[in-house]
């Protein structure tokens, strides 16, 4: 369960960046408060049934794509997020990819 709800917690957060909206924008929204919505991108708590169905309206997305956890489970996805990271140009975020890349022993 705990792997769902992590899946679950990174989808939300990333439609709602795609929707140019902050944690505080969704959780005004919605009627929740911004530590709610955070505690729920990064896990920490169940959402109730309310709640999801808010955050898809929110959203504008169907129920179901909240649970469209297929990009997570490919080699693209990390492929794409770490291209991101890169093309971000945040020094300290690559030096960091860099460290942990070379701790590898590939």
């Amino acid at each position: 369960m705990n792997e769902i709800l992590t899946m679950l917690g990174k989808r939300i957060a990333e439609l709602r960046a795609k929707r140019g909206l902050t944690q505080e924008q969704l959780a005004e929204m919605i009627d929740y408060s911004t530590n709610h919505i955070s505690k729920l991108e990064l896990s920490r708590t169940n959402p109730s049934f309310d709640l999801l169905v808010g955050i898809s309206r929110a959203l504008d997305v169907e129920l179901k794509d909240l649970f469209d956890f297929d990009g997570y489970k490919e080699v693209n996805y990390a492929q794409n997020k770490l291209e991101e990271l890169i093309n971000s140009k945040n020094a300290d975020k690559i030096k960091l990819l860099y460290k942990i890349y070379c701790s590898l022993d590939v």
